[in-house]
């Protein structure tokens, strides 16, 4: 490929020219008046630094590919992603945005999922809000009060069980149904992972779209949805849904 030889017409020019070649060092000559000694340690930096970032954010992903494929990858990033944020803390974002768009070469087909799954990780970890400042009465009464959800919480439907892979498991087909994944950081900090079921994810659903409604309320509507011929039955077994979700820490409580 031959590289693009340019003189830059002003400091803006040059500072473009600059971030170019570090983006594509193969295709974009550096600016005149650099030495090659300082680009190479500007371009082993950057290089390094996003290789390691998303090596420590997406290490299911690391593992799967060699480290020729994962360098490629990389590079193919720097070169052809167009950003949308300049957040550090959203870089992960925008690798999952260059996964799916892209579609990089290379890649097994479920790994737009699996950098999904990986990223809301952290997206949880980094989340501002406390779990331990929500105001949840702890041993509030689920049926009669308003579950009151964990801040921190985010649900993600797969077609791919992304939550198996790893070395020694690459699913060749998607799933037959649905999988309903739930990520959280506890009260200790620590991230928390469960599987839902389509009954746990919608009751979850009208608990955040009506804050305000009763546990016994939002089952009642699901018994509905549901035109279940018992509708007391799904009252009590949500109920024992309600009780495991707030020994997890999905759920915090009630409010006041």
């Amino acid at each position: 490929m031959t590289a693009e030889k340019k003189p830059p017409r002003s400091l803006a020019d040059a500072q473009k020219r600059f971030a170019d070649h570090i983006r594509n060092p193969e295709a974009v000559e550096p600016p005149e008046g650099i030495e090659e000694r300082r680009m190479a340690i500007y371009r082993r930096l950057f290089f390094g630094n996003l290789r390691n970032l998303f090596a420590k954010n997406f290490p299911v992903m690391r593992r799967l590919l060699d480290d020729p494929d994962w360098d490629a990858l990389i590079r193919d990033f720097m070169a052809r992603h167009q950003a949308i944020t300049p957040m550090f803390t959203e870089i992960g974002r925008e690798f999952v945005r260059f996964i799916e768009e892209q579609s990089p070469a290379g890649l097994p087909p479920f790994a737009f999922e699996l950098a999904h799954w990986e990223y809301l990780e952290t997206v949880v970890r980094l989340h501002h809000a406390d779990p331990t400042s929500a105001g949840a009465v702890i041993d509030g009464d689920l049926l009669e009060r308003p579950p009151l959800l964990n801040p921190t919480l985010q649900v993600a439907q797969y077609r791919w069980p992304v939550h198996e892979i790893g070395p020694a498991f690459r699913p060749e087909a998607p799933l037959d149904a649905p999988l309903i994944l739930a990520a959280f950081r506890r009260t200790n900090d620590r991230v928390g992972f469960m599987r839902l079921n389509a009954v746990t994810a919608r009751l979850l659903g009208l608990a955040q779209e009506s804050p305000r409604r009763s546990g016994r309320a939002l089952l009642k509507q699901i018994a509905d949805e549901l035109q279940a011929a018992d509708g007391d039955a799904v009252v009590r077994s949500g109920a024992a849904m309600l009780e495991r979700l707030r020994d997890e820490q999905v759920i915090l409580g009630t409010r006041q």
